[in-house]
């Protein structure tokens, strides 16, 4: 609809076009969204302008302006905002620790990096421009849901420019340079694995609250046990065939009752089961515990105990506990406690024995051999090896003692030996020869020796083994020094495994009379 034309002040008529409203806009112009629209396009913008190729077009506008009263977005960087993990990711310490990569988007949008590279922020060509591009100094504005709202020049700059010179940064935002890493290592506490010790008091204990339970069934029914051992005769010569079968066990309680002290009697001696085989399976010498008691027996038992709970829980502990039941379980405990006495008694005698060695400490200076042929002779079962004399240009050569050790079988007899006592019990020589008749068995025995003293002891000898097999004059010194290194090497690798092991005992002893120290771990 046209307005009237416009007069002038000198009451004349001019032949101008006639103005229109701002709420109708050209039709060259794109068309902006519709009023009151459902749902809301508040986010949907266009910018109205009177030249239609004006480079602030509605299109672009619209895609790069949430808001007129806001501040613009920058362009290729948001703040960061609060992130919703997923249940199954916000469980995981490794999700959780990664931080915030705003400083590099704030550092590649304002090195350019994301200026437009290519790809969906490519940047159109701007087209140069001429003194008309001022639009007649009229603010350009944009139309929204809402109605028209006019912008600064600030703002059209902005939305019309998009070099980084005409953006202005926050001045406020302090982030730190890409070469910064934000990922927040958590340093956890994780205390030591349990020694054997500590797992022979909670064996010790698990084993004393089994026994708890099972010693008042076994006392409740000690009556119905001995009628059972009793000879079952009737001088009546009417008397029916179910008396003369085995009487039940003493039956004084409810079904519910002998549910409730199943389903306990499950659980301790499953936890006794559980502590067992932690002490089995995570002992520091294993080799001690078969020495009692084979490892084929020990899995035996455990298997006839677990039957013995299954059978019990198959039939809802109906009626208690049966007599066969009860002494499988009865006699696993004690035999269990009788190993662990056994083992305890076995350690007394090593130390005993380990305090008989004069090897272990004082001075040997001048006489390392003979300390070294003290601590051999220690790890052999019968007899000694002959006395460690020092080769001499004078006197004729192999000596007795390494004469003994030509064949290379006393030596992996002695390496075997050393493991048995180590707690790093790795590179044992399973495979040798025995009969040394043959010069080709001395040197492979000697080649083993020498292969596995360097897996275990790190130590590289270097010895001429055919040499040593023949008798050659020129392989002995060599030989020699090889096993002097090995003994050394040997002998202080397991004087510093017993005195570590005497200090953890020390602190057992210690962690056994105040419980709640072992717990506590360090401040965080």
């Amino acid at each position: 609809m046209a307005l009237n034309p416009a007069v002038t002040q000198d009451r004349t008529v001019s032949r101008s076009p006639p103005l229109t409203r701002d709420s109708s806009p050209s039709p060259s112009i794109s068309p902006t969204p519709a009023l009151s629209a459902c749902p809301p396009l508040d986010r949907s913008l266009s910018a109205t302008s009177s030249t239609a190729t004006s480079t602030a077009s509605g299109p672009s506008i619209g895609s790069r302006s949430s808001s007129a009263s806001a501040a613009l977005r920058q362009r290729g960087y948001v703040r960061p905002l609060g992130v919703a993990f997923a249940d199954s990711a916000g469980k995981r310490d490794s999700v959780l620790s990664l931080g915030s990569i705003a400083h590099l988007q704030y550092y590649f949008a304002r090195t350019g990096l994301l200026d437009g590279k290519g790809a969906q922020l490519a940047k159109d060509p701007k087209p140069k421009r001429g003194p008309s591009d001022n639009h007649g100094g009229a603010k350009p504005k944009i139309r929204s849901s809402s109605g028209p709202v006019d912008l600064d020049e600030e703002d059209a700059y902005s939305i019309a420019t998009d070099d980084d010179t005409g953006q202005e940064w926050d001045s406020r935002c302090i982030l730190p340079p890409p070469t910064v890493s934000t990922y927040r290592h958590k340093v956890q506490y994780l205390p030591p694995p349990p020694d054997s010790a500590k797992l022979r008091r909670d064996l010790k204990k698990a084993l004393r609250d089994a026994e708890k339970p099972l010693s008042t069934v076994e006392s409740e029914n000690v009556d119905a046990l001995e009628r059972r051992k009793r000879p079952q005769t009737s001088t009546e010569p009417g008397a029916k065939d179910e008396e003369k079968e085995p009487l039940p066990l003493k039956r004084s309680h409810t079904a519910g009752w002998y549910e409730i002290q199943g389903l306990h009697i499950l659980d301790v001696v499953t936890l006794a089961i559980r502590a067992a085989k932690m002490y089995y399976t995570a002992h520091e010498q294993p080799q001690r515990i078969y020495s009692i008691k084979s490892e084929r027996e020990i899995r035996e038992e455990l298997v006839s105990v677990l039957d013995a709970l299954k059978r019990m829980a198959s039939r809802n502990f109906a009626g208690g506990l049966k007599e066969e039941e009860l002494t499988t379980i009865t006699s696993w405990l004690r035999g269990v406690d009788k190993l662990i006495t056994d083992e305890q008694a076995l350690e007394k005698q090593e130390v005993k024995e380990q305090e008989k060695w004069q090897w272990l400490e004082g001075s040997w200076e001048g006489r390392e051999r003979e300390r070294e042929w003290s601590f051999l002779n220690s790890f052999l079962s019968e007899g000694q090896l002959p006395e460690w004399a020092p080769l001499e240009p004078t006197k004729p050569v192999p000596t007795p003692f390494l004469e003994a050790l030509r064949n290379g079988l006393t030596l992996v007899h002695l390496h075997n030996a050393m493991l048995k006592k180590s707690k790093r019990q790795f590179g044992e020589i399973k495979t040798f020869h025995t009969d040394t008749a043959k010069p080709y068995r001395c040197a492979e025995n000697l080649r083993f020796w020498v292969k596995a003293v360097e897996i275990r002891w790190e130590v590289k000898v270097k010895i001429d083994v055919t040499g040593v097999v023949h008798g050659k004059e020129a392989a002995w010194p060599d030989f020699e020094l090889a096993v002097l290194q090995w003994c050394q090497t040997a002998r202080e690798g397991l004087t510093k495994e017993w005195k570590e092991n005497t200090k953890n005992k020390r602190s057992s002893t210690f962690f056994a009379a105040f419980p709640g120290a072992e717990s506590a771990g360090p401040e965080s």
